[in-house]
C-alpha cells in the first residue's frame, strides 16, 4: 500500500520533473539556433573550441550560460581585443562580464602578457625587432611595465601613461594580427576592437553571415591621413580570413616588417591599413555607420542615422558598456518574443536613450551642435573653422541676424528655420551653434554669465519627425558586395 508520505514524494518529483520540461522548452525557444534571422549555413549552434585550445578563459560556454540565451553562437567569427597595461584592470573586466561572455571564442591583446580573473592578455609586443625598440622612447612605458616589482599601476606613477601609452600603441596592430593568425587560424572572420569599444554581437553575426569570408574584405569605419584611408581602430574594423591569409601567411614576419614605419607614423590602425595594402593589395571598404565611432550619448540621431544595424560603438566607459548590454539582452528577448525578431537599429538607440530625456534646454551641457554657426564678426576674431561654416549674411532671415545675441535668440532662430536646417541648438559666448542631427551629449564645467553652455532641442520637430520616421520599411545595411 502507498503511504501518504510516499504518495507526496511522489507527486512532488512528477511536478518538478514537468516545471523542468516546461522550462526547457520556453528556453529552448529562446536559443539562436531556432532564430531566423541567425540561422547561418554551415555553422554549428554549439561547436568544440578550434584545436588545440580551451577557450579563452574559465567560464562557460555561451551555450551554457542563461545569460547568453537567444544569442547566436557561431563557429567562424573570432574577436581580437586591444588595450594597454595601464588601464586593462579597468575596462577588460566588465567587457568580460558583459559581451564577451557571449562571444565562443575571443583573444585580447596589450603591452604586457597579463592574467585578467583567469583569463590570458597576450602580449602584442613580444616580437617587435630589437631595431625598432633600441634607443626609442616610445618603449619607455613597456620596459617599465616589464621591471615593474609591485602592481603596474604604482610603477606608472612615475610617467605618464595616458601619454606613453599611445606613443606605444601604434606598434601593435600588425603584430597583433600576424599572432592571432597564428594562433587561431581557422576563422572566417577576425573582428579587432579596442577594449572601450561596445560589439552588438547578435547584430555582427547576422550581418556576416551575409557575406563570403573567401573573398578580400577589410571593414571599417574610413577616416584618412594625407589622403589615405583606412578603418578607425577605435571603432573597430573586420578583416575576412582571405585577407588575413594574404597579408600574414604569405608573408612571414610581417609585424616586423613595419616596426621602423610604426615609429615614424602616428597610429596603429594606420600601420595595418599600409600593411594590408602593401601585402594584399586590400583596401578598406566604408561601413560607416554600422561600424561606429559614436556611443548612445553623441550618436548624431536623424535621417543618416535611423534604420541602420550598428555593429559597434566607441568610448564606451565601464558604466556604459554594462547599461547597454542590460538594453540589448532586454531588446534581443522582447524580438524573440514578438515571433518577428530583427536586427538591433540606431533609431531603438535614441527611443532609449534620447526619447526619454529630450527637453527644450538644458544648461551647462554640449549637444555637440556644430552644423552652422552664427556670431557676431565684428566682435572678436573667429577662428577659421567658425567662420567656415556660416552662411552668407544675405541669406539669414530675420531672426537669424540676431541669433548670435543670446540663448533665446538662437532657440528662435533655430525655430524659424526647417527641419534639415536645424533641430537643435547650443550656444555659449556669442556664439549661436546649430544642428541637423539630434544629440544627447554631455555635461560641461559650469560657467557664469554669457560664457554658460546652454543646448537646446526643438522638441515638436524631433517628435513629428520620429512619428512619422516610427516604423522602418527597409533595414539600411551598408552597401557590399559580398
Amino acid at each position: 500500500m502507498f503511504t501518504r508520505k510516499s504518495i507526496t514524494i511522489a507527486l512532488c518529483a512528477a511536478f518538478s520533473l514537468l516545471l523542468l520540461l516546461a522550462t526547457s522548452r520556453r528556453l529552448g525557444g529562446w536559443t539562436a539556433i531556432d532564430d531566423p534571422l541567425y540561422q547561418s549555413g554551415g555553422h554549428g549552434h554549439h561547436p568544440p573550441p578550434p584545436p588545440g585550445h580551451n577557450g579563452p578563459g574559465p567560464r562557460p560556454h555561451p551555450s551554457e550560460n542563461p545569460d547568453c540565451a537567444g544569442y547566436p553562437i557561431p563557429d567562424n567569427i573570432l574577436v581580437i581585443m586591444k588595450t594597454g597595461a595601464s588601464e586593462s584592470f579597468n575596462r577588460v573586466p566588465t567587457q568580460l562580464m558583459t559581451v564577451l561572455k557571449c562571444v565562443p571564442d575571443f583573444l585580447i591583446f596589450s603591452d604586457m602578457e597579463q592574467k585578467i580573473g583567469g583569463y590570458p592578455v597576450y602580449d602584442s609586443l613580444s616580437n617587435v625587432s630589437a631595431e625598432a625598440m633600441e634607443g626609442n622612447s616610445d618603449f619607455d612605458l613597456y620596459r617599465r611595465q616589464k621591471a615593474c616589482p609591485v602592481d603596474v599601476e604604482g610603477c606608472n606613477k612615475q610617467g605618464n601613461p595616458a601619454t606613453e601609452g599611445w606613443n606605444l600603441d601604434k606598434y601593435k596592430n600588425v603584430h597583433m594580427a600576424e599572432q592571432t593568425y597564428k594562433m587561431r587560424p581557422g576563422y572566417d572572420w577576425y573582428v579587432f576592437v579596442d577594449a572601450d569599444t561596445y560589439v552588438l554581437w547578435p547584430n555582427l553575426v547576422h550581418w556576416l553571415g551575409k557575406l563570403n569570408p573567401n573573398k578580400k574584405h577589410y571593414l571599417g569605419s574610413v577616416t584618412l591621413i594625407q589622403g589615405f584611408r583606412f578603418g578607425h581602430g577605435g571603432s573597430g574594423y573586420i578583416v575576412s580570413k582571405a585577407s588575413m591569409k594574404a597579408l600574414v601567411d604569405e608573408n612571414p614576419g610581417v609585424g616586423q616588417k613595419y616596426d621602423l614605419r610604426a615609429k615614424r607614423e602616428c597610429c596603429g590602425d594606420y600601420v595595418f591599413a599600409l600593411a594590408l595594402k602593401d601585402n594584399a593589395d586590400v583596401s578598406v571598404e566604408q561601413m560607416w555607420p554600422t561600424i561606429n565611432g559614436e556611443k548612445p550619448a553623441t550618436l548624431p540621431f536623424g535621417p543618416w542615422h535611423w534604420c541602420h544595424p550598428i555593429v559597434t560603438m566607441h568610448h564606451m566607459n565601464s558604466e556604459e558598456i554594462n547599461t547597454f548590454w542590460e538594453f540589448e539582452r532586454r531588446f534581443r528577448r522582447e524580438q524573440i518574443a514578438s515571433g518577428k525578431p530583427r536586427p538591433l537599429l540606431i533609431k531603438d538607440i535614441y527611443h532609449e536613450y534620447l526619447e526619454p530625456k529630450l527637453k527644450r534646454e538644458q544648461l551647462d551641457w554640449d549637444n555637440k551642435s556644430d552644423d552652422r554657426f552664427y556670431v557676431d564678426i565684428s566682435a572678436k576674431q573667429w577662428d577659421e573653422g567658425t567662420l567656415h561654416r556660416m552662411k552668407p549674411a544675405n541669406e539669414y532671415n530675420e531672426l537669424e541676424k540676431v541669433a548670435h545675441r543670446s540663448a533665446s535668440d538662437c532657440e528662435a532662430a533655430c525655430k524659424s528655420l526647417p527641419p534639415d536646417d536645424c533641430v537643435q541648438y547650443k550656444y555659449e559666448d556669442g556664439k549661436c551653434a546649430m544642428h541637423r542631427s539630434f544629440i544627447l551629449g554631455k555635461p560641461v564645467p559650469k560657467k557664469e554669465g554669457a560664457k554658460q553652455s546652454i543646448s537646446g532641442w526643438d522638441v515638436e520637430k524631433i517628435k513629428e519627425w520620429t512619428e512619422r520616421e516610427k516604423v522602418c520599411d527597409k533595414i539600411q545595411w551598408p552597401n557590399l558586395s559580398s
